[in-house]
């Protein structure tokens, strides 16, 4: 992807006129680039040419704002639906489509693990880099086909659920309804984990380090973010084994892996209950398809933060950029890391404010503190003071607690038990706050966020 620095001069009015969906959470330029990329440029070369055409992002100090457009997610979402009312397949032959992608990136990264980066020669090093970069932003091809259903469907749904319930004069169902149509009909990543490590508490003792090894070897990642590797240890999975407090392990284990059976068998009947018509039918059908789909991309990036910053830990051993300045370059500029021609000021520079803008085959960045200013936070609307906040309800409920807001995973151990979480989105890494908090409130995500699929697995209440 070529740099142009005059993309955001010209493109400047589009962006001011245009209304954006934000996204803040932790995140670095290096480790999201792949998904702007992805997003508005390598997409468009795929059997599915119909992701969003223009994307932009602001980071500092390791917080991002991501914008979408409004009009680039409904354009995706629309040619999603227009074909899959022709093919009602057509979400899981887009999965089987990018399968091979999927696998080819896990080769890619266990080859990283069987290769001695300090031997290779700084081509050597540059290749092996720039093959990564390649497999990975080809499986993030997926991602704006997710976020385009995803972030842009969740109203349609809603309303046409809501008119058809009119007609049979249910209308008070149907927050108990959506919630029960939207669950989700999978493990998560996180589920299976839990349910790995339930295994291991009901093996006898003396053969559960030698388990545990092996659990820590498969999930060694699963504390990651888009900024941080945390490569957990054995420690970590040894400390939450001890934390398990339970009655009847094997029925608390069978009924945790029951669960989305539990959901499908629910949702299947519900379905033909209420003799929901096809075209509803089919966008759930959808929903549930991307709904694990969007889990298996965030797996991904999980172990992407890890295998790319082994690279740029051996990046940062011959060049002189500490890694805290590497995250603040972009993928296209590793050659000029190697031959030390950024300069570290405007590395310092990036890491207190820049902005990206991703357009297809070329990007700009800007560091000017009056364009940032201009750019910020557009089309999020004025300012309002409010006493109620109102949504969907992801998972049904009530609680009663303290609002405590995070604005990054850092700020985890504010949460107290039975506080309620109030956060622009949750991640993964937000999974120990959510376990004390009573309930979650969120800005963004939909109903197949993270956020959503966590307060359902938790029996929590979740707007």
């Amino acid at each position: 992807m070529r740099f142009d620095h005059s993309l955001l001069s010209i493109h400047h009015s589009k962006i001011s006129s245009s209304t954006w969906y934000r996204q803040r959470f932790d995140a670095c330029p290096h480790f999201m680039f792949f998904l702007g990329d992805a997003h508005v440029s390598a997409i468009q070369k795929s059997k599915y040419p119909f992701g969003q055409r223009i994307a932009y992002a602001g980071f500092s100090k390791n917080r991002a704002d991501w914008y979408h457009s409004l009009e680039e997610l409904e354009y995706t979402a629309t040619k999603i639906i227009d074909i899959a009312t022709k093919n009602p397949l057509l979400s899981k032959e887009m999965i089987a489509e990018f399968y091979p992608a999927q696998q080819k990136f896990y080769v890619a990264c266990a080859a990283i693990d069987a290769t001695n980066l300090h031997a290779l020669s700084d081509q050597q090093l540059l290749d092996t880099y720039t093959s990564l970069a390649n497999i990975y932003t080809q499986k993030l091809l997926a991602s704006p086909l997710i976020d385009g259903f995803a972030l842009s469907t969740d109203r349609v749904i809603a309303r046409r659920l809501q008119e058809f319930l009119a007609t049979k004069k249910l209308s008070e169902k149907f927050v108990e309804y959506f919630a029960a149509l939207t669950a989700p009909i999978f493990l998560s990543f996180l589920q299976q984990e839990e349910i790995d490590l339930l295994h291991i508490t009901l093996r006898p003792e003396g053969e559960q380090n030698d388990l545990l090894a092996a659990h820590t070897a498969q999930y060694f990642w699963i504390q990651n973010n888009y900024v941080k590797d945390y490569s957990v240890d054995q420690d970590f999975f040894a400390k939450r084994l001890q934390d398990f407090f339970i009655g009847d392990g094997a029925e608390y284990l069978r009924e945790r892996q029951e669960l989305p059976l539990h959901n499908a068998e629910k949702k299947r009947a519900l379905m033909d209950q209420l003799d929901l018509p096809s075209d509803l039918r089919l966008l759930f059908t959808i929903t549930d398809d991307f709904n694990a789909w969007q889990d298996e991309r965030k797996k991904g990036t999980f172990w992407a933060t890890h295998y790319f910053s082994l690279l740029l830990e051996e990046f940062s051993r011959r060049s002189g950029y500490s890694m805290e300045e590497l995250k603040y370059c972009f993928p296209p500029e590793m050659d000029q890391v190697l031959s030390r021609q950024i300069s570290h000021e405007i590395l310092r520079q990036r890491f207190e404010y820049c902005m990206i803008l991703w357009l297809p085959e070329a990007y700009d960045v800007t560091i000017d503190t009056g364009e940032i200013v201009e750019l910020d936070r557009i089309g999020t609307g004025a300012v309002i003071h409010t006493r109620e906040l109102k949504g969907f309800s992801a998972c049904l409920g009530v609680a009663r607690g303290p609002a405590c807001i995070l604005e990054s995973a850092d700020e985890i151990a504010k949460i107290q038990t039975g506080d309620i979480l109030v956060a622009v989105m949750t991640r993964p890494d937000y999974l120990p706050a959510m376990k004390r908090a009573a309930a979650f409130v969120t800005d963004e995500g939909g109903i197949t966020c993270h956020a959503a699929i966590i307060a359902r697995e938790m029996h929590k209440p979740c707007i």
